[in-house]
């Protein structure tokens, strides 16, 4: 994955155009209590380094964290015992205010900015 720059293997799902979605109105979301957010400087280009795919529920499943990608590399810096850790089968549930949709989601993970991610076990 880290190869092409996306954020997930399920771009190909994604209509014409959809990098160029528009963000949704700053809606405040309900958390649950289990979810976390984790935040990934994405401004070098690089990619995060997930296999995702996207759910009917608008969420991202995570299927798989490739070694030394950035999002492995935030699990590398968690203190041990830390119950902020990415794993696959986790939901990417918001990225940058933007949930209920997972193309918004892809489009936001492609973004070469920092980027605050809310994943939900």
């Amino acid at each position: 994955m880290g190869a092409t720059g996306s954020c997930c293997s399920c771009e190909d799902d994604l209509p014409n155009g959809a990098d160029d979605a528009k963000r949704p109105g700053r809606e405040t979301r309900k958390r649950s209590a289990s979810e976390f957010t984790i935040i990934i400087d994405r401004r070098s280009g690089e990619g995060l380094g997930i296999d995702a795919a996207p759910e009917k529920n608008g969420t991202l499943e995570l299927k798989g964290i490739t070694p030394g990608g950035l999002v492995d590399r935030w699990n590398c810096s968690q203190p041990p015992g830390s119950q902020e850790l990415v794993k696959p089968g986790m939901r990417v549930v918001e990225v940058n205010g933007r949930y209920s949709s997972a193309v918004q989601l892809i489009a936001a993970c492609r973004e070469a900015e920092v980027l605050h991610i809310t994943m939900m076990p």
